[in-house]
């Protein structure tokens, strides 16, 4: 039992020094953390798919809205979002946040039930950023009907 305490600590340790939370160069939120270890031999961009919603996709009031995808990197990924956001306003209507320290691969999806009284313009954006601070960006526009 001592053993399996004491490897669950080391793993720990490990965890939290080479991935701490914070800020860096790319962070969208303007995040001031610190402590957050960049790799700057990683130079590959993620790679980034949108299998759902379409551009373009129309829904209904009360319908929902999900987004899927893929994220991949070769040396880890770091953190992301996805938003849905009201065109007509800039009012972000969902916002999911990650923190998926150095997997290289990840299957995203988050829904959204649309509840509108006008014809509104959304935009949805993921954005993914691995741990040498580059990153990936797709959006589509889809619209919602009352």
């Amino acid at each position: 039992m001592r053993l399996h305490r004491f490897i669950l600590f080391v793993v720990t340790a490990v965890a939290v020094i080479s991935c701490s939370k914070g800020g860096g160069a790319g962070d969208p939120g303007g995040g001031n953390g610190g402590g957050h270890i960049n790799n700057p031999s990683d130079t590959a961009a993620p790679s980034l798919v949108i299998n759902t919603p379409a551009e373009n996709q129309v829904f209904s009031n009360g319908s929902v809205i999900n987004v899927t995808g893929r994220i991949t990197d070769n040396a880890g990924l770091y953190r992301g979002h996805i938003r849905i956001i009201n065109d007509a306003n800039g009012t972000v209507v969902k916002e999911q946040l990650y923190e998926i320290h150095g997997l290289r691969a990840y299957n995203f999806n988050v829904s959204h039930t649309a509840s509108v009284s006008v014809a509104s313009d959304y935009t949805v954006t993921v954005w993914f950023e691995d741990h040498g601070y580059n990153s990936a960006t797709l959006s589509v526009k889809i619209k919602v009907n009352p």
